[in-house]
């Protein structure tokens, strides 16, 4: 039988568009938001756990503070990055206005 350590937490479907499912965590203190993208995406985005670009039509995870009404402070994260955020830091910290490549 397999193991179950994750914990379960019940998606709640959104308008977000097809495919995608929005649901609250809670990490390190804070609320965030996640969203899971099935991978509508038309181009790459920088992974903040391991520096490795997301390629274009690939699922993945969009996170961003609760508290930040119009989701600015979003990032697109791979679905197994996220999951091992705790073990997955940044390595690299980025200004908004630094160059993401």
């Amino acid at each position: 039988m397999p193991r179950q350590n994750r914990r379960r937490v019940e998606p709640v479907p959104t308008a977000g568009g097809a495919g995608s499912v929005e649901r609250r965590e809670s990490w390190r203190g804070e609320e965030y938001v996640m969203r899971v993208l099935s991978g509508t995406a038309l181009r790459s985005y920088r992974c903040p756990g391991c520096d490795q670009l997301i390629a274009p039509g690939r699922p993945h995870v969009v996170a961003w503070p609760a508290h930040d009404a119009d989701a600015r402070d979003r990032r697109h994260w791979h679905t197994a990055c996220w999951a091992a955020r705790d073990r997955r830091l940044p390595t690299v910290q980025r200004s908004r206005s630094a160059p993401r490549y």
